[in-house]
């Protein structure tokens, strides 16, 4: 069954790479830049599944699943950490700050459907 799924990412590139193979699987796929972004299209898009970059422009992935927690309407959606970034502990504080699951960059495209 076809998924809705966003894809928070500063760099537009990966987020789009990420939006096109989720299409590709027969999912829809909306993308967002920063926080805010991804609160607005949140609330509109309803995401059942949300990868979320730790590291964004405008406050942390953490900070961001916080908000959207918020939201009665998402109490569904999943997060999922996708970061590049180099903390050995980032699973553990991405479970600390709500994520579901975390993966790291570059990811492997069957972990990456896994989470579908």
């Amino acid at each position: 069954m076809p998924k809705r799924i966003l894809l928070i990412d500063d760099n537009r590139d990966v987020a789009d790479a990420l939006a096109a193979l989720v299409e590709f699987e027969g999912h829809q796929a909306r993308c967002a830049a920063d926080g805010h972004e991804a609160l607005l299209v949140a609330g509109l898009f309803l995401p059942e599944l949300a990868f979320v970059d730790w590291r964004l422009p405008d406050m942390s992935g953490g900070e961001l699943v916080d908000q959207l927690r918020l939201n009665p309407a998402l109490s569904h959606t999943r997060y999922v950490l996708l970061s590049g970034h180099t903390d050995p502990d980032i699973a553990a504080k991405a479970a600390a700050a709500g994520f579901d699951k975390c993966l790291t960059k570059p990811v492997r495209l069957e972990d990456l459907l896994a989470c579908l």
